[in-house]
């Protein structure tokens, strides 16, 4: 099959990218001929796509005619960048596909007439997400895919320690009170950051999720940890519950592991305390999770039902578009946006070197932390003694 796969952007490694990557990953392993496209690409996650998949990412919309494919799946408003005009390369039939990652943002928002006209389904990241599709009246079935991890994140048992020792948190935010928590933890564990506000990113793999005690961190990356069955802590920005638990993992799961589903917020001390203190209860319910528990967090039987999609009638659609006087407000809006994302404003830059500068800091300051304190703290434990 020759699939389209599209995104607003694909720059930083976040849940949306992610999403496109292992999408990518499973179609080109399936043999399919696979191409992505991006209003903006670039590095880290553009060098993965290259460098995994030998795929480069077309940016520019002129070169991307939907109808000339079997499947197009859509993230955020970019459908509405595209010709749709009928050709000599198109085909009768094309499965569409849009992919709905939250209900509270415009770029996640359903029901606008581009995806009336074109859908035959929906992938949903939660139940939330998939409630507020009915609510806006689309009608093409929606498919709740849980952010599924790929296979090579399920481990059959807990590789993690009856004793905490190494903490994972993977966050693209600035919490002040998650970074003083870590900054506290970082005294006395091993703690791994990754993620844009931790100096750098990269890629969270399956080795890395297994080699730790718990992984600190919401949405996306909360279905890999319980695929290998390492305690989850859920807590960024939103706040969040904690551990996950008999009693909360419903409700966490609801609300897509944003946090959202309580909002509960620490400060750095409470927080780090909380991730000691509760880390055996963590790792006992992880220990409880079976199969069925598990099955909804497997992505494969999600992307193999997308390749199924019946696709609609393109002469139809096509029609349809060209007739339609909304579409072309729709097709400004998704261009201003388009427009939008490639510019870079010289305040943006400026921001970025700022919290590059910022973050260089709290390295430096964790490096003294860990070359100062801790040597005085055994020297002043010994006099203790």
């Amino acid at each position: 099959m020759k699939i389209l796969l599209a995104n607003a952007y694909l720059v930083t490694i976040g849940g949306s990218e992610r999403i496109l990557l292992e999408m990518a990953e499973h179609f080109r392993a399936g043999g399919h001929d696979v191409t992505v496209f991006a209003s903006v690409a670039g590095p880290p996650i553009a060098d993965l796509f290259h460098t995994r998949l030998g795929i480069a990412i077309v940016t520019d919309p002129a070169a991307i005619a939907p109808f000339a494919y079997d499947l197009v799946y859509l993230q955020h408003h970019v459908a509405g960048l595209f010709d749709y005009r009928l050709d000599a390369a198109s085909r009768a039939r094309t499965a569409v596909v849009f992919g709905k990652l939250g209900r509270r943002t415009f770029m996640e928002s359903g029901g606008w007439l581009h995806d009336r006209i074109l859908a035959d389904g929906y992938l949903a990241n939660s139940e939330l997400t998939a409630e507020r599709l009915v609510e806006v009246g689309v009608t093409a079935p929606v498919t709740v895919f849980h952010n599924a991890a790929p296979a090579a994140y399920f481990r059959p048992d807990c590789t993690a320690g009856a004793r905490l020792t190494t903490i994972t948190a993977v966050t693209n935010h600035s919490d002040p009170a998650l970074m003083g928590a870590l900054d506290i933890l970082e005294q006395d564990y091993t703690v791994h950051r990754l993620g844009a506000s931790q100096g750098g990113q990269r890629l969270l793999t399956p080795e890395m999720v297994a080699a730790s005690d718990v992984v600190i961190s919401i949405g996306k990356t909360i279905p890999y940890a319980l695929a290998a069955r390492v305690p989850v802590f859920v807590y960024d920005h939103f706040g969040g519950p904690g551990y996950l638990s008999a009693a909360n993992i419903a409700r966490a799961a609801r609300y897509n592991f944003t946090g959202r589903c309580c909002e509960r917020r620490l400060d750095a001390s409470a927080l780090a305390h909380e991730i000691v203190e509760g880390y055996p209860a963590g790792r006992a319910f992880t220990q409880t999770l079976g199969p069925t528990d598990l099955d909804r967090y497997r992505l494969e039987p999600y992307l193999d039902a997308l390749l199924a999609t019946a696709g609609g009638d393109n002469a139809a659609r096509a029609a349809q578009l060209a007739a339609d006087p909304m579409i072309a407000q729709e097709r400004l809006l998704a261009t201003h946006l388009h427009e939008q994302y490639r510019r870079k404003p010289p305040e943006r830059r400026s921001q970025r070197r700022l919290r590059s500068a910022l973050t260089c800091a709290r390295g430096l300051v964790r490096s003294l932390k860990r070359a100062c304190v801790r040597p005085l703290a055994r020297l002043l434990h010994s006099f203790s003694a």
